[in-house]
Parts: C-alpha cells; sequence; structure tokens
C-alpha cells in the first residue's frame, strides 16, 4: 500500500516520524510539499503540479498552515473523486489554527475554559480586561507552540504591548485575552481515537509559558478518569479525532481547558511516555481515511 502525506511544512519532525512508522509497517510513502503551493487551470481543469499524476492509496493530510481553503477544496475534490483521505476534520474546518472558534465551541459544550475576552479594536482592550482582570494572558488567536503568548501584569504593561503591537502593525483582532490562571499542573493530553496520553510541562526558569517547543521540560503524568474524560470531550467539541489538548489543574483542583491543538506535535509526548505514538496515529489515519 502507498500513504501519501500532504503537508505545507514539510520540516515539521512528526512528518519524519510518520515516515518511519509507514515504512516500518510495510508500507510505500511519499511527501507532498505544498508549501509553495500554485496551480493552473486549463480547458476547465484546475492542475496543481505536486499532484498531478497522484497515485496512492491512502492521502494523510497534516500541518496545512497556508493556503487553507483553496488546498481544502483541491483536496476535497480529490475525496469526491474516489480518494481515501484521512484529514481530521480539515476538509469540514478548512482552518488549521482558529482559537476564537474553539473557545465558543468549548463554552457551548459546557467545558469549562478561562474568563476570556475578545475585542477587535486595541482602543478596546482596556475596558476588556476590566471584565478579566490584570494579570492576563495575551495571545495569538492563530499561532501555537507558545509564539506570540505575553502575560500582561499592569495597565503599564498592557500599554508597552499595544505600542509595540502597532508599531508592528500587528492587528488587535489577531489576539484573544484571558485571565492568568495560577496553576499547579500544566498537562498536555495527546489524542489519538480513544487513546490518550499525559505529560506534565514544567517551564524553564523565568518562563510562564511551559511548551516543550519552547525548551520546557516534560514527564509523564497519571492522568485520572475524569480528567481523561474532559479532554476527550474537549476533543469531541472541536469535532475531530486527533489533538492535542492543554489542561491546567490549580492547588484547589479546578480544571481548565486552555486550547485544542489541531496539529499537535507528538514528539515529545513519545519522550515522556516512552510509548511509539507514531505508530499508533499511523495506524488510525489509516483505519480512519474515508
Amino acid at each position: 500500500m502507498k500513504i501519501s502525506l500532504i503537508t505545507t511544512l514539510p520540516s515539521l519532525v512528526e512528518n519524519k516520524r510518520i515516515e518511519e512508522e509507514v515504512r516500518n509497517l510495510g508500507h510505500e510513502f511519499e511527501l507532498i510539499d505544498l508549501g509553495n503551493f500554485n496551480f493552473f487551470i486549463r480547458d476547465g481543469k484546475v492542475n496543481v503540479p505536486q499532484l498531478e499524476g497522484l497515485s496512492t492509496d491512502i492521502i494523510i493530510m497534516r500541518g496545512i498552515f497556508n493556503s487553507i481553503k483553496a488546498i481544502s477544496v483541491v483536496v476535497g475534490r480529490l475525496r469526491e473523486k474516489g480518494a481515501k483521505i484521512f484529514d481530521n476534520n480539515f476538509l469540514e474546518h478548512r482552518y488549521s489554527i482558529d482559537k476564537v472558534t474553539d473557545l465558543i465551541k468549548l463554552s457551548n459544550a459546557a467545558i469549562s475554559v478561562p474568563n476570556t475576552v475578545y475585542v477587535r479594536e486595541f482602543k478596546e482592550y482596556k475596558s476588556a480586561i476590566e471584565k478579566v482582570g490584570f494579570p492576563v494572558v495575551i495571545k495569538s488567536s492563530r499561532m501555537g507552540k507558545g509564539a506570540n503568548v505575553f502575560k500582561i501584569n499592569s495597565p503599564d504593561g498592557l500599554s508597552t504591548f499595544i505600542n509595540e503591537a502597532e508599531s508592528q502593525e500587528k492587528s488587535a483582532k489577531g489576539y484573544i485575552i484571558q485571565e492568568f490562571i495560577h496553576y499547579k499542573y500544566d498537562l498536555r493530553c495527546l489524542i489519538i481515537g480513544k487513546s490518550v496520553f499525559t505529560m506534565r510541562r514544567i517551564p524553564k526558569e523565568g518562563e510562564f509559558r511551559a511548551n516543550f517547543s519552547l525548551g520546557g521540560s516534560v514527564e509523564p503524568f497519571d492522568l485520572d478518569e475524569e480528567g481523561e474524560k474532559l479532554a476527550i470531550s474537549a476533543l469531541d467539541a472541536v469535532n475531530m479525532s486527533v489533538g492535542g489538548v492543554d489542561i491546567l489543574i490549580t492547588d484547589d483542583g479546578k480544571r481548565y481547558i486552555l486550547e485544542v491543538n489541531h496539529t499537535a506535535g507528538f514528539v515529545g509526548m513519545e519522550e515522556a511516555t516512552g510509548k511509539n505514538i507514531g505508530k499508533l496515529y499511523v495506524e488510525h489515519a489509516i483505519a480512519q481515511a474515508r
């Protein structure tokens, strides 16, 4: 069997792990890089050079970070023509990261999230934060791996943030404002189907973000049944079968879902748990391709 992985970021280390496990299972592997997505239309037919002459048994879509809407339409057409695709519902979402939409879905599902406010003008930030109270976390609504996440402790800090963002021509609507949760445990749950893997993320000294990609350390964590059910419910709320769910647990045991990661890395989880998660991912993708 031949399995093709479509991505716009081929450098992701997980892509290499997927290739390794596909080949370990005895299948042929092909990586299709659509990072430089382009096409031409001739006689009413859309041609994408990287997909021309494509012959494969299963397509896995993972790490689509640009040309999202166009690529989803192109790959959706492949499905209509009979291709078997595992896309983790990407073709339905047509986005890779949209934390604004996800937070609404989580709240609609009665899942506890930090107090959050979203406004579209910097001039509204001060009054918005009055609804939350300092300190707050201001984070990008589109980026992952801890990028563009800021802890703001005071009105002066807010003014500095806004001045810097405006000088860089950043858009106010590109951020979410949330209360800062004083947590005991920062957890990442990686869910593949009904399998749940959990690690504790520990920030490096002087850093409030605990992301593995930012140099934080990780260790396995024995999450209880209640916590696993919460993580699965969060993933179900955003309608995916694979994802990373970030949970904060406070000293008094209250649990908050920070966000659901649509393209969650699993190498850090493999390091923390010693499990072959890459193999499980490939097997799940093959079984769920449609």
